[in-house]
């Protein structure tokens, strides 16, 4: 085996490397708890 097989072999390990700790991070990750307001119309206030 040469070395631009073993180069290529290890760069596809590392890009699968990358993607299962990708997978495993974003899986752990929680969506942000956002709170909406609705401002409903009032007509005393205008003026």
């Amino acid at each position: 085996m040469g070395w631009t097989a073993r180069i290529g072999i290890a760069v596809v390990v590392i890009l699968i490397l990358g993607a299962v700790g990708l997978a495993i991070y974003g899986s752990t990750l929680k969506p942000p708890h956002r709170v909406y307001e609705e401002v409903v119309p009032n007509e005393r206030l205008q003026g």
